[in-house]
């Protein structure tokens, strides 16, 4: 059985995650959903507290879904830990960092999540097969950084129009794209 690790962002478990779950275990895929630390009790520290629980998982019939700031995270412990997986599909995927006018606490954890040349290297490395999906409508993450981001870790890059950050405020509840690069 293929293992699916969802990994949410700054607000914690968004919507569309609960259609990947149910989605993918009608077709058999073992789904693991954990809470991480959201808005102000975000560290790095914390995430990999929460990764090391799930660390069996990180091999090559591994896949991860990673939501915002759920991607940098994840890609620091792959990195750290030289941990390798089979398929990644980044929701709204940075390597950099941004500001956004009034959301000082998002601000102040965006520039714990930074990734380094070395991070951004053993992503290429350590991942097999890596998809960046975003939107022209991302009212959180600059346009500019998220295709920034599927350079810098050569991901195939996935436009799809109007689907905002993809988070809880998007209300977005389907994604059946994400569904079928996991079943390729």
């Amino acid at each position: 059985m293929k293992n699916v690790l969802l990994i949410h962002g700054f607000n914690g478990i968004p919507k569309i995650f609960e259609y990947f779950k149910e989605n993918l275990q009608k077709l058999d895929y073992n789904v693991i959903m954990p809470n991480f630390p959201v808005r102000e009790n975000i560290t790095v520290e914390r995430y990999f507290e929460i990764f090391e629980k799930y660390r069996e998982y990180f091999n090559e019939d591994c896949i991860v879904v990673a939501h915002s700031i759920g991607n940098p995270m994840f890609i620091k412990y792959i990195s750290k830990y030289g941990l390798q997986v089979g398929k990644y599909i980044s929701l709204a995927g940075f390597s950099k960092d941004y500001y956004n006018e009034g959301k000082d606490v998002l601000n102040e954890k965006v520039k714990l999540t930074i990734l380094s040349e070395k991070e951004k290297q053993d992503t290429k490395q350590l991942v097999i097969d890596r998809y960046s999906i975003y939107s022209n409508d991302d009212h959180i993450v600059p346009f500019e950084l998220l295709k920034d981001f599927c350079r810098d870790i050569d991901s195939k890059p996935i436009l799809i129009e109007n689907i905002g950050h993809m988070g809880k405020k998007s209300g977005l509840e389907e994604l059946p794209e994400v569904i079928e690069i996991i079943k390729q």
